[in-house]
């Protein structure tokens, strides 16, 4: 019905119109209005009475395209209450409100605290309440890390009594203009604690000048600040938040989760430090879809049947005659294909040749921006085929954003895109086309549970690309021995680890034959341990020829497998280069400074009772995540040999690995307070000194310091 609405409407404002082409169109579209409205009616009667426990909202979402962020809060309610709406999974809240925008879902599921705290969307929207108790949100902690957890509740407690958590709550919640606030300020010195987030819920917790803003960041920092510690963000996908808690990638996060029932057996969460409620949003105007149906409206009785009859009538006599006219003058109504300027192609597979030196991506003056906050501020670029395009740069400086626009899952604001010479801002492209063109593989794999993992790769090209099944499951089992996953057609991906989640992921993208592949950070939420393998499977589509870009804080993989390299800071493509200008010779002091940037982990050693087991498993993820995997064995021996021989009696004692992605050098410092001499023996010293590359051993302000350089 959709499709069909779509073109008659194209028939209407194209310049090669005729007037029977549009009195035909006009008649059709009288019918529609005439029929849906006797559809939905009754749908209506068919629900009514049906799951009396159900809030009457859902029940309204039945045939509804409805936008969820996978694995929220929202996703669980609609998927368990509203089983016959047409669920549309994405990756943020920033994509679910671009798919209602655009007209791609009917209804965006969202929290309260989205239109709370933002002032602007609460005005270009409706919205509907869910019925629905409200959920307190929560810090998460790894399971058995209860010292954490506590002392997050003790903060709690104590700032709610002082009055700091009003004072922040009334800040953010009351600004006009939350890109103006003054960013969160750290003050400690003390250990660095790894926190995952989620910024795409201003002014909640959001992203300005590269650094987190908002009151969950606020909240962070003032606890961090009250206990002299550091904070480290790790910016991510709301799905990949729990998951970077369990492997141990971040010691807690703080981005937008709801405490569940569900979730409580993953994660130890804290005390809810906010409330929100799920909400409905809809289009201005359009709130009537939920608002307006009730169990008795248009119930299907004996004489109701005559609007369908005569509605139908109307659409069978315009649309065969619109479909008359449209074959007449040569045009295939169900073309894929747009042109501004040239007859609708035959095949929506068809792109217009290219001359050899023409890119296969053209960016001219591309912005994007939400509300005042501008995250790209105008970036031009061409991309050719078979090229390799890494993209670096500090979290927050629009990466992922630029990839998310170049797949139009976040339209731009401004400039143009331009694939195989047609610019695809253009009113009435085809999306699906682009789609098939432009493959995405994003942080969070985003696979169909209930599917099995070839069901999952053939499911797009037998759906969009009407491919017969035959066909599509010999193609995915072939893309599946190309990742190494043939043996793992017929599992589910619940079944498999992150890494083989991610390599379905992108066999899945290979499935429709695209022209490009855009990976947007695509081992970020993987255990470190399953890092290599999704980047093996990569650098073979590197030696096929395939295009692609790549958002990644690999460095190393990012300068072996690059063609070119896009450093991007503050919105804009800061460098580009060849991986050797942007790793050997940056031109910007802001590529030199990010270039250079010192990697470490720091451990303060107490006594005999400390976590020494957790202290081994967090440098072999450092070491893994850094592409340093061959220096863990060593790292792992220098590190016994110093705490439990040369250093056995001298507590505490203050452990540190850092890793320069400039030289590569990776070093391990131990320093012991008040001491003012070397503790090395001749013996050990020649010991340590055959096993890695420079030994250091200095005084410092606090003491003395043996350094390592392996």
């Amino acid at each position: 019905m959709a499709w069909l609405i779509g073109l008659l409407l194209q028939s209407l404002v194209q310049r090669q119109r005729t007037k029977a082409a549009a009195a035909a169109a006009v008649l059709t579209l009288l019918g529609l209005v005439c029929y849906v409205p006797a559809l939905v009616g009754s749908e209506a009667g068919v629900t009514a009475g049906v799951g009396e426990e159900v809030p009457p909202v859902f029940k309204a979402l039945k045939g509804k395209r409805v936008g969820v962020v996978i694995g929220s809060i929202q996703d669980m309610a609609v998927s368990g209450m509203a089983p016959d709406a047409d669920i549309l999974r994405m990756t943020s809240e920033t994509d679910v409100l671009a798919a209602l925008e655009n007209g791609k879902v009917d209804v965006a599921v969202g929290e309260s605290l989205m239109l709370n705290f933002c002032r602007e969307l609460a005005d270009k929207v409706d919205s509907v309440g869910a019925g629905l108790p409200s959920i307190p949100i929560g810090a998460i902690f790894r399971q058995g890390n209860t010292v954490l957890q506590q002392d997050f509740n003790s903060f709690l407690v104590d700032i709610r009594r002082d009055g700091t958590y009003q004072q922040i709550y009334d800040r953010w919640q009351q600004s006009a203009d939350p890109s103006a606030m003054a960013i969160p300020k750290q003050r400690g010195t003390g250990r660095t604690l790894r926190v995952a987030t989620y910024p795409a819920m201003p002014p909640f917790n959001f992203v300005n000048s590269g650094r987190l803003s908002g009151l969950e960041p606020a909240l962070l920092t003032e606890w961090a600040n009250r206990r002299n510690w550091r904070l480290e963000f790790l910016v991510m996908d709301f799905a990949a938040q729990i998951p970077a808690v369990q492997t141990g990638k971040a010691d807690m996060a703080m981005g937008a989760i709801s405490i569940t029932e569900e979730r409580q057996k993953q994660v130890l969460f804290s005390d809810g430090y906010i409330d929100s409620h799920i909400m409905f949003i809809m289009r201005k105007g359009e709130a009537a879809i939920l608002t307006n149906l009730s169990p008795t409206d248009g119930v299907a009785t004996g004489g109701s049947y005559w609007p369908w009859a005569a509605s139908l009538l109307i659409i069978i006599i315009g649309g065969g005659a619109w479909l008359y006219v449209r074959r007449k003058r040569g045009a295939s109504p169900v073309s894929g294909t747009f042109s501004p300027s040239a007859p609708e192609a035959p095949n929506d597979q068809t792109t217009t040749p290219n001359a050899q030196d023409e890119p296969l991506i053209r960016i001219t003056d591309l912005k994007k921006s939400y509300g005042t906050l501008d995250v790209l501020r105008g970036i031009t670029t061409d991309i050719h085929r078979g090229e390799v395009i890494s993209v670096i740069g500090p979290s927050g400086t629009g990466k992922s954003t630029l990839l998310r626009a170049l797949n139009l899952l976040d339209p731009p604001t401004g400039g143009s895109i331009t694939v195989d010479g047609q610019d695809i801002l253009t009113r009435g492209y085809p999306v699906n086309l682009l789609r098939r063109k432009m493959g995405m593989v994003f942080q969070s794999f985003n696979l169909f549970d209930h599917m099995t993992v070839l069901e999952n790769v053939i499911f797009a090209p037998c759906q969009l690309l009407h491919q017969p099944q035959e066909k599509a499951r010999r193609e995915g089992m072939a893309l599946l021995r190309k990742v190494g996953l043939a043996e793992k057609a017929d599992a589910r991906p619940s079944s498999l680890s992150g890494g083989q989640k991610q390599r379905v992921a992108i066999a899945r993208a290979l499935a429709m034959k695209p022209d490009a592949i855009l990976f947007d950070e695509p081992t970020s939420a993987l255990d470190p341990t399953m890092v290599g393998e999704v980047l093996s499977v990569i650098r073979g589509l590197v030696s096929e020829g395939m295009t692609m870009l790549i958002v990644t804080h690999e460095m190393k993989f990012a300068h072996d497998v690059s063609t070119r390299i896009f450093f991007m800071y503050d919105g804009y493509i800061h460098e580009d280069g060849s991986p050797e200008q942007i790793f050997e010779s940056p031109v910007h002091s802001a590529t030199k400074a990010f270039i250079q940037r010192i990697r470490k982990e720091v451990f303060e050693i107490g006594d005999n009772d400390f976590d020494f087991l957790g202290m081994h498993s967090t440098i072999s993820a450092f070491c893994h995540k850094y592409g340093i995997g061959e220096k863990e064995e060593t790292a792992h021996r220098l590190t016994d040999m110093m705490l439990n021989d040369v250093m056995a009696h001298c507590r505490p004692i203050t452990v540190r690995i850092t890793h320069s992605e400039q030289s590569l050098v990776t070093a391990l410092d131990f320093m012991v307070e008040h001491m003012t001499v070397t503790p090395l023996t001749n013996a050990q010293r020649n010991a340590l000194s055959a096993q890695c590359r420079h030994l250091v051993e200095e005084p410092t302000k606090r003491g003395f310091r043996v350094k390592l350089m392996i």
